[in-house]
C-alpha cells in the first residue's frame, strides 16, 4: 500500500476532539507519502458495518475509539496478542485491494500505556533509537514482561478506573509492567464481573472493585496505589478530581497517574493528582503518540523502526 492516493481514518463517537490525524499525517508527511490521507469519521456502532462494506480498495486501514472497539470483532479476524485476548481492537487493517479482502483486527492500546508509564519512569522517549523503541513496543504488544529493559514498577500495587475496552487494555499493560495487583474504581461495581475474569485470566489476584459515589471507599482506592489508570471519557472523573480537592492534604498518593483523556488536558483529575506530594500525572496523549505507532507501521506496511516517531511526537508538541 505504497502507491499514491491510500486513505486511513479514525472512526468514533465523539471524534472532533481526536488527535489521531495530527499523528497519521505527520508521519506521512515525514514518509514521503504524499498521496495519503486520514480523516474523522463520526461513527456509532450500529453503522460500522455498513460503512466498512462501502468502502473502496482506497482504504488501507482505520483507527477506532468508542464505542467501536468492541463492536468490530465480528468483521474481521483478530491478529496480534492483546485483540485475541481481550476480543478487542483499536485498528483495522485492510488487505491489498481494500476491505472486499479482508480485515485484519490489532489492538495497540496496551503498547501505549506501557510506553507511556515507561516515559513517566524515564525508561521511555519518542527520539531515543528507533530500534530500541520498537523492541520495547513489540515486547509490550506480544506480552513480554520478561522482554523489557527494566521493571520501574514492579511489584507496583495499581488502581484502574473504568470498566470499558480501554480498562481492559490496562489491566494487560499493567501486567506487562509487573504490577503486582491491579484494583479497580468503578461508576457501577455490578457491571465488573468481565474485568474480574481478566484478572484471572492474566494471572492477577482478584480486583477489590470499590464504587465512585463511595466517598470514602473511593479515596482511600485513590491513596493506597502506586499506578494509577484513568480511562474514563472526559468529564466522567471530575468527581474523583473533586473528591481529591477537599480530602486530607496528608493523604499518600501514587507516584503517577496516566489519564487516558487529553481533551481537555490537564484534565481536572490530572491537577488534583498532582497536588498531593509526590505526584505525578501524564495526559492520554502520549498513550495516543505510542499507540499510533504500530498503527502507521501497519497501514503503510513499514517495520516499526521505520515509523518517524520523533516527528509525530513534535507535531503532538506543537499542537
Amino acid at each position: 500500500m505504497n502507491g499514491p492516493d491510500c486513505r486511513c481514518a479514525v472512526l468514533g463517537d465523539p471524534i472532533s476532539h481526536s488527535l489521531s490525524p495530527l499523528l497519521h499525517r505527520s508521519a506521512y508527511a515525514a514518509l514521503g507519502l504524499d498521496g495519503w490521507r486520514y480523516d474523522r469519521v463520526r461513527m456509532d456502532a450500529d453503522g460500522l458495518a455498513d460503512f466498512i462494506h462501502g468502502l473502496d480498495p482506497t482504504w488501507a486501514g482505520l483507527s477506532l475509539t468508542m464505542p467501536l472497539k468492541s463492536a468490530v470483532g465480528p468483521m474481521g479476524d483478530f491478529r496480534d496478542c492483546w485483540s485475541s485476548t481481550l476480543g478487542v481492537a483499536n485498528t483495522a487493517v485492510f488487505a491489498q485491494g481494500g476491505p472486499a479482502n479482508g480485515l485484519s483486527l490489532y489492538n495497540t492500546d496496551v503498547e501505549g500505556i506501557v510506553a507511556a508509564l515507561l516515559e513517566a519512569a524515564d525508561r521511555c522517549r519518542a527520539d531515543e533509537d528507533p530500534d530500541e523503541l520498537a523492541a520495547l513496543l513489540e515486547a509490550a504488544g506480544q506480552g513480554g514482561q520478561d522482554r523489557l529493559p527494566d521493571q520501574p514498577y514492579g511489584g507496583a500495587r495499581a488502581l484502574v478506573i473504568g470498566n470499558g475496552n480501554t480498562a481492559e487494555s490496562a489491566f494487560c499493560a499493567l501486567k506487562v509492567l509487573g504490577a503486582e495487583h491491579v484494583d479497580l474504581l468503578a461508576r457501577n461495581p455490578k457491571h465488573c464481573d468481565h474485568m474480574l475474569d481478566l484478572a484471572s485470566r492474566l494471572g492477577l489476584p482478584e480486583p477489590t472493585v470499590t464504587a465512585m459515589d463511595q466517598a470514602e471507599a473511593a479515596e482511600r482506592a485513590l491513596t493506597k496505589g502506586d499506578i494509577v489508570v484513568s480511562t474514563l471519557p472526559s468529564g466522567a472523573a471530575d468527581p474523583l478530581a473533586d473528591l481529591l480537592n477537599t480530602a486530607d492534604g496528608g493523604s499518600r498518593m501514587g507516584p503517577v497517574l496516566l489519564d487516558v483523556v487529553y481533551d481537555p488536558r490537564p484534565t481536572p483529575l490530572m491537577r488534583a493528582f498532582c497536588r498531593r506530594p509526590g505526584a505525578r500525572a501524564i495526559s492520554g496523549e502520549r498513550m495516543l503518540l505510542y499507540q499510533a505507532v504500530r498503527q502507521v507501521a501497519l497501514m503503510t506496511d513499514r517495520p516499526l523502526a521505520a515509523v518517524p516517531v520523533a516527528a509525530m511526537d513534535q507535531a503532538l508538541r506543537e499542537e
